[in-house]
């Protein structure tokens, strides 16, 4: 027996109640970790009991579904975190709190099809963001809000419906200072495969619905450049950043939406 488990042992005799703690850090199972990185593969679910001090995770192939708030609060001194080829599909508001030093965020090659606007709330340190390769048509507005580190984004590889909830996408990208990947439109039809950096926001005519509503308020009619939309079909056209008119079709109604 240990030094430890004697020790325990007298305390007991002693009347003396001791609970005991596993020790901290420990190496998940199915993950291997060295003295500031880890790598977990195959794991079932999101390990937690990693050392406090630890700069690099990454998680490839895991079972975890989703990314709750306050996933990774017990290891605050992250600069890297990585997830690809997972199966989860949501992030959740706060997913990344706690991680005020993370600089580096890459969510490659999952299968995300819904991110909280507040999801990257806190990540002051930011630098590099990669959303490649998900199933994301659309990201909500301030999503990117107090990122003012973020030198590069990558958006390539997820199916956009470039229509009215891009229009705050193309509105920020010339505001930073970053280099933006963005990849093609899936949709709609008019502006399937064009890039999302050649279409002009100027063209686009997003008009709320009902109520006296705001730009960006309340619900939003989807329209790729389209005006009055309704009864009465109108003629729609689809620019892009050099003003060629690349469609000009009928304006059929289309589905509403709750502003992102």
């Amino acid at each position: 027996m240990g030094g430890a488990g004697i020790l325990l042992l007298l305390l007991a005799g002693a009347g003396v109640v001791v609970a005991w703690r596993p020790p901290k850090g420990k190496c998940p199972l199915r993950c291997s970790c060295s003295k500031d990185s880890a790598l977990c593969e195959g794991s079932p679910d999101l390990p937690v009991s990693f050392s406090p001090n630890l700069l690099s995770l990454s998680f490839v192939r895991t079972g975890v579904t989703q990314l709750k708030a306050g996933s990774f609060l017990r290891i605050p001194s992250l600069h890297l975190l990585l997830f690809t080829s997972n199966s989860f599909s949501v992030i959740e508001d706060d997913a990344f709190a706690g991680l005020s030093h993370l600089q580096y965020l890459f969510i490659e090659d999952n299968e995300i099809g819904s991110i909280s606007k507040n999801a990257l709330r806190g990540l002051r340190s930011l630098t590099h963001l990669s959303l490649a390769n998900n199933h994301l048509e659309a990201l909500p507005r301030f999503l990117f809000r107090g990122l003012e580190t973020l030198t590069h984004v990558d958006l390539r590889g997820n199916p956009f419906q470039c229509d009215c909830r891009v229009l705050w996408l193309l509105q920020w990208m010339p505001t930073v200072n970053a280099s933006v990947g963005t990849g093609a439109c899936a949709g709609p039809a008019a502006l399937s495969h064009m890039q999302l950096r050649h279409l002009d926001p100027e063209t686009f005519k997003c008009r709320a619905i009902g109520g006296g509503l705001s730009r960006w308020g309340g619900r939003w009619g989807i329209g790729n450049g389209c005006q009055g939309q309704g009864a009465r079909l109108t003629p729609c056209r689809a620019f892009s950043r050099h003003g060629k008119t690349l469609s000009k079709q009928p304006c059929l109604p289309e589905p509403q939406f709750s502003h992102l």
